[in-house]
């Protein structure tokens, strides 16, 4: 018989000031899915009942079996559940060892003495040879590849005793060969009894490792997929069908055909090999990256000034020093990192698509600006795209494919020399890549040099029938 870890009945849970009908029922040994229609709200409570952020109003609470209070299944909820995401690897100062035992479950004295134990023990080191990890712990996390993280992270599980490991969109970061690896250091944690929760937006990746998928809709969990229903079943409860055939319509500014917007000459980041190439309008070109370094150090450049060591940085005849290159954002340089399937993650949520358009035409339009032109310049650009009334609608309330359309419809808009887009496609549903080639293509079509930097786009590209975005794409590495 299966033993139980957690149950919710009739459970209503309070987050961000909406509450959330969810039933919960989690044994040892057991991996399900939970997807949510929309990870902005109802995707974000359900991550917030594993980190304490959600809160229970309502509902049976059982604990391995035994009814308890709210308060108890929570205090239960923070002792023995861990989320594996990344945010401790953004530490540069992190060691191996302070990941394991000073952060999380090792509360006091007695649980790290035991923790130790357990690391020093000769199942451990089997248990390590298995998984394939060979850091020491003096290695600073910030030195490890993403898999090494990952696979660590589940090593901790492991050390610390969880009782139930939490895999938030971990698509997003690993490439696919090693989400294979990874899994299979996660199979070890399920042989050995603890219970696996995905919370992801890949269905592809659900499919192949959920044995149940609960399905959070319209703040309610309203279905409950076994294997044979997974499929076209859930496409169909979601609604993706609709959402991948997104007409795109509205005037394609011609493009200045073969004229070069972008020169990288032995440009060198921190830790990165160097890197020459060229970017001409209307291409789309590709940089691998396989462990998010060299999105990040992009990203660093832009946002918060850390420049390159060494090369040059060209955009059209005029070459740029490090120092100048963020001033360049948002007029000739457009950098799309939004995720606007989180909250916070496109934009600014709570205004309206008009307000967001017209802040983001601001740094184009220079100081003389004048309000109510500028919308109406807006409403009629965008009617294309959207209708008037979806354009005052605060972005929050908008759906995923819509909010997806936003954040590039803004840099068509704008119109910048050089697009470059980190990882468009990581984290997004297999129905919406199709959508993602299209914005991208017309981006291109209006002129821009579009810079991609992912983990792979291989598998994307053998999937689209999308010929103009294939005859466009060129490989920088």
């Amino acid at each position: 018989m299966i033993e139980e870890l957690i149950r919710i009945e009739y459970g209503v849970f309070q987050w961000d000031g909406h509450e959330y009908q969810i039933d919960l029922s989690v044994s040892r040994g057991e991996c399900i899915g939970l997807f949510a229609d929309d990870h902005v709200t109802s995707g974000s409570a359900c991550h917030g009942i594993f980190d304490g952020t959600s809160l229970l109003k309502q509902g049976k609470a059982f604990v391995c079996g035994t009814r308890v209070r709210a308060q108890r299944f929570h205090e239960w909820i923070g002792r023995n559940c861990m989320l594996i995401d990344r945010n401790q690897f953004l530490s540069k100062e992190l060691t191996v060892w302070d990941f394991i035992f000073a952060l999380g479950k090792t509360h006091t004295s007695e649980e790290l003495k035991e923790a130790s134990r357990r690391d020093s023990a000769e199942e451990a080191r089997t248990l390590r040879k298995r998984m394939g990890i060979g850091v020491q712990p003096q290695d600073k996390l910030s030195s490890l590849s993403m898999l090494e993280y990952y696979r660590l992270a589940v090593y901790k599980a492991w050390v610390v005793e969880a009782e139930i490991v939490i895999l938030d969109r971990v698509t997003e970061i690993l490439r696919q060969k090693d989400l294979h690896v990874f899994m299979e250091c996660v199979q070890i944690l399920l042989e050995q009894g603890t219970a696996v929760i995905l919370l992801d937006l890949d269905e592809k990746f659900m499919f192949r490792y959920a044995s149940r998928i609960d399905i959070i809709r319209d703040r309610a969990l309203c279905f409950r997929l076994h294997p044979e229903e997974y499929g076209r079943k859930l496409y169909e409860i979601l609604g993706w069908e609709s959402a991948g055939g997104t007409e795109l319509k509205g005037d394609v500014h011609r493009e200045e055909s073969g004229k070069r917007v972008l020169s990288v000459s032995n440009l060198v980041f921190e830790g990165l090999q160097p890197m020459s190439f060229e970017l001409c309008s209307g291409e789309i070109g590709f940089t691998k990256d396989e462990n998010y370094r060299t999105g990040s150090r992009i990203r660093s450049c832009f946002l918060e000034k850390e420049g390159w060591i060494a090369g040059e940085f060209g955009l059209g005849d005029v070459y740029y020093e490090s120092a100048e290159v963020p001033g360049l954002l948002g007029t000739e340089i457009g950098l799309q990192v939004q995720l606007p399937d989180r909250r916070g993650g496109l934009l600014f949520d709570n205004m309206t698509a008009l307000e967001n358009l017209s802040t983001y035409l601001v740094p184009k339009a220079g100081k003389r600006i004048f309000r109510k032109a500028i919308s109406e310049n807006i409403m009629q650009e965008v009617s294309g795209w959207f209708s008037r009334e979806e354009l005052r609608k605060p972005v929050s309330e908008w759906p995923m494919h819509k909010r997806l359309m936003l954040t590039y419809y803004r840099w068509y808009f704008v119109n910048p020399k050089l697009l470059i887009c980190l990882f468009p496609f990581a984290g997004q549903e297999a129905v919406h890549h199709e959508l993602i080639t299209r914005l991208l293509v017309l981006c291109a079509r209006r002129g821009m040099a579009v810079w991609i930097v992912s983990s792979g786009i291989d598998a994307i590209c053998e999937a689209t029938d999308n010929k103009e975005f294939l005859r466009r794409l060129r490989y920088l590495d």
